[in-house]
């Protein structure tokens, strides 16, 4: 199928409460949805996502510019057109939001591959997975510990057995009662994963990861400030808490310099920065061949397929932010989501919703 056009938008949808970590609060997401246009009729979908209007502008502006290497290619032809849009790209460097455009692209081209042959995503991966465990990741900072407590248990009524928390409060005493009060409120029996954010300096890192020691964490997310991977290294290796990193790194290459200095005991590689699903899968075999569990960050509608393939899959991060996009929702049985068994992603837009928060729609042919 010959690429003729793509079509970008952007879409406000704003969120129930406030998402606040130790580093932000933020009160509406914006998403760029991309579909790719065929000689055949077959679209293919995908999407990314931004905090501010600046962003998603920044990101259809680099979807814009790959539009010139994509056109006319075969949606078949994954490598090549990954290797043209990397190429592309090298005056705007392989990082932040250029990789972001090539993502949403690139992913939009595997949906279109799976619905050309009528299969989803995660059988022309290769399955492995019928469902995905997952964890909800909707406890944002509060300190209304009793509402905090109360959104732990509304959680295990939805099904989930795995649950993540943020911390990122003024003290390490805050926090660690807030961990407690979950952990109470949830059971010993329930994986619970604690999400530094990025926030803390290393020694206030180092001072809250012992002090939740007691709590049984299945991982400590995003630890410290910086990205820089011996410092990484050096946490991991002192905590005895799992340690799981990468939600912000770029690229395969990225993913490389984590195992290599041994950065985390658990992968989390982000779709939209990862270089979509090719990117992912290579990701996904480094990951296998240094048995390294993976994990996925956000866009959970696109990374079933992918968890759901990737030989060392461990937990799908789950978010409501995207739902209403979608006519199809997310399937939670036992703490598993089932892979949806539509063709590619198994998705298609509302688009009602869209059209009711629509702020920006362009068609590049």
């Amino acid at each position: 199928m010959i690429i003729t056009g793509i079509q970008t938008r952007i879409v406000e949808l704003f969120q129930p409460k406030p998402l606040i970590t130790g580093n932000i609060k933020i009160e509406s997401i914006w998403f760029l949805l991309v579909d790719i246009y065929t000689d055949q009729g077959v679209t293919g979908s995908s999407y990314i996502w931004s905090f501010n209007q600046a962003g998603a502008a920044a990101q259809k502006a680099v979807i814009e510019h790959l539009s010139k290497v994509v056109l006319n290619e075969d949606t078949k032809a994954t490598p090549r057109i990954w290797e043209k849009m990397w190429k592309a790209l090298i005056q705007w460097g392989h990082s932040g939001i250029p990789i972001m455009g090539l993502s949403a692209i690139d992913s939009a081209c595997w949906d279109a591959v799976g619905k050309e042959l009528n299969q989803p995503l995660v059988n022309i991966l290769g399955r492995k997975l019928e469902a995905v465990p997952a964890y909800a990741s909707g406890l944002w900072i509060t300190n209304d510990f009793d509402s905090l407590q109360k959104e732990a248990s509304e959680h295990l009524a939805l099904g989930f057995n795995a649950i993540k928390m943020r911390v990122g409060r003024s003290t390490i005493s805050q926090d660690v009662e807030a961990v407690r009060l979950v952990r109470q409120a949830v059971g010993d029996q329930t994986a619970l994963m604690v999400d530094f954010s990025s926030a803390p300096l290393r020694a206030h890192a180092h001072q809250l990861a012992r002090a939740l020691e007691p709590f049984s964490l299945t991982w400590i997310e995003d630890p410290i400030a910086d990205e820089n991977m011996k410092d990484h290294a050096e946490f991991t290796a002192a905590v005895n808490t799992p340690v799981c990193f990468g939600e912000k790194v770029y690229t395969p290459q990225g993913f490389l310099e984590i195992i290599e200095n041994r950065a985390a005991d658990i992968l989390m590689a982000d779709l939209q920065r990862a270089g979509g699903v090719t990117g992912w899968n290579r990701i996904a075999g480094m990951a296998n061949a240094a048995r390294y569990p993976l994990s996925s960050h956000i866009l959970p509608e696109l990374n079933l397929h992918l968890i759901g393939s990737a030989p060392t899959g461990y937990y799908l991060e789950h978010l409501t932010w995207a739902e209403n996009l979608f006519n199809e929702q997310m399937e939670l049985h036992e703490g598993k989501i089932k892979i949806p068994d539509g063709p590619g992603f198994g998705i298609s837009w509302n688009e009602k919703t869209i059209l009711d928060n629509l702020k920006d729609l362009q068609v590049f042919n």
